[in-house]
């Protein structure tokens, strides 16, 4: 980022105070995160649009908590107002901050400001590229309506909470509270859970589930076929998902760009967020769209170009080891993306957008780099081996 754009982004940035917050506390904004000091007071110089704050605070036995955090789109010196709740080991809900004081510290901004930290425009801990760089190329088609259509009325996320079409909710939220907090918890949430159960609605944490649900596009990957298929088709498009793909942009988003952004928005609320149910929206995602060779053919420069640079650069954001972990149990991106590559292979008579083989190019080279995953070797012998096969159970011609 040149000094041009980074004095822009300072004269225009926002503020988050974060008031009340405990000491030792990690505070995190998109691809960074701190570990609060006796000072800390929030956050200033926030680039304009949309952010994922995040906080996880230790309780007084110094155990650690489960990661919360919201989604805000923030605008050009917007001050927003936070303060923390030791009884709940949670932010105070917005409604329940007194607007008077909210209005007072907005306007006393400048009070505050040796007391909040720097959002970081700049590269740090010798990355050259920065994590807001990193940050806006994770969210290139996110916007502030897909977040309000998929996320919790409250906007906020945790693992143990959090639920969707992938929870089992009768046990859902196997990560239990800290111990201190279980001690703690009000006999009144304990009594609205019960009498909600009674009443035949289910509850987390004295909340409905509907509130706390992401509403995550539904995606049955094992009926990708049409209603009332031949036998001939279910084969077919049980292989090759563009069918199912077809229905779900025409029928579920406005445009590719609306699908994409669900695809980015799972990812970061996998990986920042650390909510398994994003990992297997993610992942089916990327199954859908690795196993559908036929829609390249109208969307292989559109919708499969910006889908594999989105995809590169979500492999190549900073690892964590919530990542890896979730990798190393199913490593389904490897065999997708050979699956994906020998199904340009094989398109040679329908021809592959230069645009969508570079940038496939660019994907096989990185992971290469990066996991020593040798994906054309395996693509040639994957090939080798269906030649081999073919030649053994070819036909054999008898003259009569």
């Amino acid at each position: 980022m040149d000094q041009e754009t980074a004095n822009a982004l300072f004269e225009k940035g926002a503020v988050l105070l974060f008031l009340d917050a405990p000491q030792n506390m990690e505070f995190g904004v998109d691809c960074y995160s701190w570990t609060t000091g006796p000072k800390f007071k929030g956050l200033k110089l926030i680039p304009p649009g949309i952010h994922f704050v995040y906080y996880s605070a230790l309780s007084r036995h110094g155990e650690g908590s489960v990661r919360t955090g919201f989604f805000k789109t923030f605008a050009e010196r917007e001050v927003v107002v936070k303060r923390w709740n030791p009884s709940t080991e949670d932010l105070y809900a917005d409604d329940e901050i007194d607007q008077e004081d909210a209005e007072r510290y907005r306007s006393n901004v400048r009070d505050f400001d040796r007391f909040l930290g720097v959002y970081p425009l700049l590269p740090v801990d010798n990355d050259p590229v920065s994590p807001y760089q990193k940050w806006l190329r994770l969210t290139t088609h996110i916007t502030p309506q897909l977040i309000s259509r998929i996320l919790p009325p409250s906007g906020k996320i945790s693992a143990m909470t959090t639920v969707s079409r992938f929870s089992d909710v009768d046990d859902v939220r196997q990560c239990k509270p800290s111990r201190e907090t279980q001690m703690d918890v009000d006999q009144s949430e304990h009594d609205a859970n019960t009498a909600a159960a009674q009443g035949g609605e289910e509850m987390i944490r004295g909340e409905r589930v509907e509130v706390l649900r992401l509403n995550l596009t539904p995606i049955d990957l094992k009926r990708s076929f049409p209603s009332g298929a031949s036998g001939g088709d279910v084969t077919k498009y049980s292989m090759d998902k563009s069918y199912l793909l077809r229905q779900l942009l025409q029928n579920q988003y406005k445009d590719y760009k609306e699908f994409l952004g669900e695809l980015q928005l799972a990812f970061i609320i996998f990986l920042i967020g650390e909510v398994y149910d994003g990992y297997e929206q993610w992942k089916t995602f990327i199954h859908l769209l690795c196993q559908s060779d036929e829609a390249i053919d109208d969307n292989g420069d559109t919708l499969f170009y910006e889908f594999i640079g989105i995809f590169h650069a979500q492999l190549e954001s900073h690892p964590t080891d919530f990542f890896y972990d979730a990798l190393s149990a199913d490593n389904f991106i490897r065999s997708n993306i050979l699956i994906f590559v020998r199904m340009l292979q094989d398109r040679a008579g329908r021809g592959v957008p230069k645009t969508l083989q570079n940038g496939v190019d660019a994907l096989v080279d990185f992971v290469e780099s990066r996991f020593k995953w040798d994906i054309r070797h395996d693509v040639r012998v994957l090939g080798e081996e269906e030649e081999e096969e073919e030649g053994e159970f070819a036909p054999v011609i008898v003259e009569m």
